[in-house]
């Protein structure tokens, strides 16, 4: 496994330039966008897609003997104009795109900024246009300056790298110490048990990146305070590393399922839980049981493929690992999530998302459990949704949790859709003001708010040495039409989640036809993943 890191994403160079326009004299030379520059189904270019420029320019320094990319005048070429693009796409307020024209995106900004900004301190000699992309650099620190989004953590993680790069580019003490004032911001905002609020709770992807952010930071500035948040978020982290070599799922406010392996095999030189989480790392990439840049798409490949690079870079083969126990049982009060293991399953189950669950059995068996999805007329509810303040109730061998389902509503960009929000941003967008607004009605449909449904919902799961029980109440004032249990049911809108991994294979669900106002179901699982189930309708 001594190049695993390099393994998995050398394979996958010929896709990412597969994505770049590599014609010298196109007026779109540089960009990563295909669905823009060649497939023409696309007005303008997402900006993230330039981060791929990063894995361009660690291949070129990279003097290893596997790599055919090390020293090539073709890649230096790519990556000139792959800077050179990003710079022509920047807004004139210093923002860039993501996901629509004139969005003025927080997070677009600071994480393209932060890879264009790493490639100009790599390949400072070697960039054609350095000090007009240092302008650029610039005016995205500016804008990251004026703004700050805590809405999802790892973006304010990635600003502040960004802010404190354009320090070492330009020796300007003021952005060193705007990065320093951010950062101290920042550690206000972990939580005692060690993660940083994404959308309000936990999430194990999106926690490994703003782990890997603070990681380069902590690199180039050796500040202390980032080495203290790095081992309590990694000890958090640690508990949703699970034996079949998946990582994270639905019970994440995210619901994603992949490690950003940099930020952890850096702090392996001090953090011996860093250890254990990168040897399962290594091994799962290995075994392609995790999610990694070979089933990733072409978007996101672009935008974290330099991370395994930069992993290989501190990869060393001697690993301090803090091996798990075998018995536990750990409620994290915060985040309400609970972990038990024992000799025969290990389970984490996040009762502030209605107790979803993902448990893995001693003979391989795989649950992962969402909640109930219920039908009632041409209606669909979930229980699967985060609530921050959700109160959980403990009880004998387990925690139970009780509250509503909510409207499931699948959104889809329609003409009139399009057409709306492209007027309306060639109109509006250009006002910050505007972007902040319309970016927050945007989360509020595809992310944060779910409309009140009046059904009832009811859950308690209780652990024994040998089963598992799960018990679940539907109570509605309406006649309940089906019901959906036991399946995984990601229903917010995440683009880094719902990939596929090999333990998505072989699930089962059940599916019952209900006529009557209330049901009670009632699973029971044995050591080996065995299922006895029923209900009851009342």
């Amino acid at each position: 496994m001594s190049n695993v890191y390099f393994k998995v994403i050398i394979e996958e160079i010929p896709r990412l330039l597969g994505l770049l326009d590599k014609n010298p004299v196109s007026p779109t030379f540089g960009s990563f966008d295909r669905n823009y520059w060649h497939y023409n189904i696309s007005d303008f270019p997402c900006a993230r897609y330039q981060e791929a420029t990063l894995t361009l320019a660690l291949l070129y320094v990279l003097n290893y003997e596997k790599n055919p990319y090390y020293n090539s005048e073709d890649i230096l070429g790519f990556i000139n104009g792959g800077v050179d693009f990003w710079r022509k796409i920047q807004r004139g307020n210093g923002s860039f795109d993501e996901w629509y024209p004139y969005e003025g995106s927080f997070v677009a900004t600071a994480f393209s900024t932060y890879a264009i900004s790493e490639v100009l301190l790599l390949l400072k000699d070697k960039i054609e246009n350095f000090e007009e992309a240092l302008r650029s650099v610039k005016k995205a620190v500016d804008f990251l300056s004026a703004n700050v989004d805590y809405t999802a953590c790892n973006q304010e993680a990635g600003a502040i790298l960004t802010i404190y790069n354009y320090y070492l580019l330009s020796n300007e003490d003021r952005y060193k110490e705007l990065a320093y004032k951010r950062l101290v911001s920042f550690y206000k905002l972990q939580k005692e048990e060690g993660w940083f609020p994404e959308y309000g709770g936990p999430d194990v992807g999106y926690l490994s990146l703003t782990i890997d952010y603070l990681a380069k930071l902590y690199e180039k500035s050796n500040w202390d305070i980032i080495r203290e948040m790095m081992d309590k978020a990694i000890g958090f982290l640690y508990y949703f590393s699970h034996p079949d070599g998946s990582f994270g799922g639905e019970y994440g406010s995210r619901n994603t399922k992949y490690i950003i392996p940099s930020g952890i095999e850096f702090a392996t030189s001090w953090n011996k839980k860093a250890g254990y989480i990168a040897f399962n790392l290594r091994k799962a990439l290995s075994e392609k049981s995790t999610i990694g840049p070979y089933n990733l798409d072409d978007r996101y490949l672009a935008y974290i493929g330099y991370t395994y690079l930069q992993a290989f870079l501190y990869y060393k083969e001697d690993l301090e690992i803090e091996g798990r126990e075998r018995y536990i049982d750990k409620y994290f009060n915060q985040s309400g999530i609970w972990v038990f293991s024992n000799d025969n399953f290990y389970l984490v189950s996040n009762f502030k998302k209605g107790g979803v669950l993902k448990a893995n059995f001693k003979n391989g068996y795989l649950l992962k459990d969402s909640g109930v999805v219920v039908k009632i007329r041409n209606k669909v509810y979930a229980s699967s949704w985060l609530n921050p303040e959700e109160e959980v109730i403990s009880e004998d061998r387990g925690y139970k949790v009780f509250r509503e389902l909510k409207l499931l509503t699948f959104p889809k960009m329609s003409i009139i859709k399009n057409i709306f929000l492209r007027i309306f941003q060639s109109l509006f967008g250009r006002f910050n003001f505007v972007n902040k607004i319309t970016k927050k009605l945007l989360r509020d449909i595809l992310i944060s708010k779910q409309k009140s449904s009046g059904v009832k919902f009811f859950r308690v799961i209780r652990v024994f040495d040998d089963k598992l029980e799960i018990e679940d109440v539907i109570i509605s004032s309406e006649k309940i039409s089906k019901v959906f249990c036991g399946m995984e049911n990601p229903y917010i809108f995440i683009p880094s989640s719902r990939y596929f991994e090999i333990g998505d294979l072989n699930r089962y669900y059940h599916q019952f036809e209900v006529g009557s106002k209330r049901v009670t179901i009632r699973r029971v699982f044995n050591e080996k993943g065995k299922e006895e189930f029923s209900y009851k309708l009342d």
